[in-house]
């Protein structure tokens, strides 16, 4: 009687829902994490959501893969890994590559692959953390695939140089892994002939948005001989995610632009890397709408004989690009510019190669009786109460009167020079124009018959006043994109946030609201949307400007099945 009354409460029971929502793909790193064009070879993706992978892609040409098999991870917090095999073709391009998987329920995130020129080393499976036990690399150029599978785990490879060589060392890995790269001669000592003695170490010297954690170290050998390389994780971190390949070649004279960029960069205003030239005018004329021809920037070398010598320095008009270096500790240099009242001018700041923390380009502006004017330095009372001053690469400012000034030019620390301190700084009028575009994701999954915002966010630099019109093109079939509105979020009452408006500029934001009809076709592969902005001033519509490239699945409604997710009452 009691089991009866049992079976009958427990069907009474509703149940609500009673599978979890099946979840998009994510993928965490892939190794080898990179191989040459015209080879093939198998690798692992490991990540979460991964059973059920229907396709590996690539918006890239020339590299493909098939799926080979996948292993569930032992609990939920394990992840999936799953078996590939690679094809590069001969027509891949060197640099860093996208990869993403496919599910049917989506797309997941993009892990990068390299395709190199140099010849592939796999790193060995017999133990070669000890200076005597280094795995030997028989030639050079070579790229080294290898992984810091444990915390505390070390990598030491063993090449022959000869006297006077210089190599460069580079890092390429996975987003789990900050890797840093030590040079060492096998020297011994009194009490341990198997001590080395470290010659050289590189890391990014630390972590700063924007900046790469990659390593790139340069070294000439004064001597012939066998040396040591090793590869470790930043505190000594590791896993099997933190994966590595170690590129060795020849030094080139010139700087060394690494990482590789990513393909179709789309366009940053406050970066310290972003590209400073002479087409920066006519390029900024191109996010307004222009009713003049932009001005010719000249271009000044700073580090010319007549600005070293003990003279006045050289004075510009209009807008120039100042192209220099820190040549040495406590180096300054100098150019004078005269404005009238009012005038409104830009400084922008590009640090080539070094950047921060190693360079720390101080712009110092002072008038003709030595005053301070104005700088590139951010005071602002932050959130606990504390001063906080933080250099930007962007400034602006309006002038309350006519005169002559002084700029200065210089490393903030005065302690630092020497190769690799490179910068460019561009002083121009200001140009009233759409700036950087922020849109959250690079993907959209979105379920057929269901609703998803999209927010758009653009600056609006120098003074802009006018619009900025959105749209949206090339989305899938069966999908459409209407206007919305969305509530943004509180934020505190700031405190003295200083001379914000030298350093900072307002933003509009548009909503789009992403529909895809019930009966949508599924998306066997992404599509790419392409969210443009556009410039609307007195009237006059600029021209497009792409703000955003999005990749866009429609995937079923997971939550449908009627063995999931159905309230029932057992009757």
């Amino acid at each position: 009687m009691r089991a009866s009354a049992l079976a009958l409460f427990l069907l009474a029971v509703p149940v609500w829902g009673a599978a979890p929502k099946a979840a998009p793909p994510e993928l965490i790193s892939v190794a080898p994490i990179g191989g040459r064009p015209g080879a093939s070879f198998e690798a692992t993706l490991r990540g979460k959501n991964l059973e059920g992978v229907t396709r590996v892609w690539s918006p890239s040409e020339g590299l493909t893969a098939e799926v080979l098999g996948v292993e569930s991870g032992k609990t939920d917090k394990d992840p999936d890994a799953l078996k590939v095999r690679f094809h590069f073709t001969k027509a891949l391009t060197v640099g860093a590559h996208d990869l993403r998987v496919i599910t049917p329920q989506g797309l997941s995130n993009a892990v990068q692959m390299l395709a190199h020129e140099q010849p592939a080393v796999q790193e060995s499976a017999e133990a070669h953390d000890l200076p005597r036990q280094a795995q030997k690399i028989e030639a050079w150029p070579a790229v080294v695939h290898g992984r810091i599978a444990e915390v505390g785990e070390v990598d030491f490879y063993s090449l022959q140089v000869k006297a006077g060589q210089e190599l460069l060392f580079r890092t390429f890995s996975s987003a789990p892994l900050d890797p840093g790269v030590e040079i060492y001669e096998l020297t011994g000592s009194w009490f341990d002939p198997d001590r080395p003695t470290r010659l050289a170490f590189a890391d990014e010297p630390v972590e700063y948005p924007d900046e790469p954690v990659e390593t790139v170290l340069r070294y000439r050998f004064d001597k012939a001989g066998e040396y040591l390389v090793r590869v470790n994780g930043f505190w000594g971190y590791g896993g099997a995610d933190h994966v590595y390949a170690l590129l060795i070649d020849p030094a080139p004279d010139g700087p060394v632009d690494w990482p590789p960029a990513t393909p179709e960069s789309l366009w940053t205003e406050r970066t310290w890397r972003r590209p400073l030239d002479e087409d920066r005018m006519a390029r900024l004329a191109g996010r307004t709408v222009a009713e003049a021809e932009p001005a010719k920037i000249q271009v000044l070398d700073a580090d010319a004989e007549v600005t070293q010598l003990p003279v006045e320095p050289p004075k510009i008009s209009g807008p120039t690009l100042v192209v220099g270096s820190i040549e040495r500790a406590g180096d300054i240099d100098k150019v004078r510019f005269s404005v009238a009242e009012g005038d409104n001018l830009t400084f922008e700041i590009q640090t080539p190669e070094k950047s921060l923390p190693e360079l720390n380009p101080l712009l110092r502006i002072v008038d003709d009786k030595g005053v301070e004017a104005l700088t590139n330095v951010w005071s602002r009372v932050n959130a606990n109460g504390n001063i906080s001053k933080q250099i930007y690469p962007k400034t602006q400012y309006s002038f309350p009167r006519a005169g002559e000034f002084t700029l200065e030019i210089r490393d903030i620390t005065a302690v630092y020079g020497g190769r690799g301190m490179d910068y460019k700084v561009l002083i121009r009028p200001f140009v009233p124009h759409l700036g950087e575009a922020h849109v959250g994701p690079d993907r959209v999954n979105l379920v057929a018959g269901k609703a998803q915002n999209l927010n758009v966010v653009i600056d609006q630099e120098e003074g802009y006043e006018g619009l900025a019109t959105f749209s949206i093109e090339g989305l899938p079939p069966g999908v459409e994109a209407l206007m919305g509105a969305d509530v943004d979020p509180d934020s505190p009452p700031p405190f003295n946030e200083g001379k914000k408006e030298r350093f900072t500029t307002k933003s509009q934001k548009a909503t789009f609201v992403l529909m895809p009809a019930a009966d949508a076709p599924l998306t066997p592969t992404p599509v790419a949307a392409r969210i443009y902005a556009r410039p609307a001033v007195g009237g006059k519509l600029g021209e497009k400007i792409l703000a955003k490239q999005i990749l866009m699945m429609v995937v079923a409604d997971a939550t449908e099945s009627p063995e999931t997710g159905v309230l029932t009452d057992g009757r």
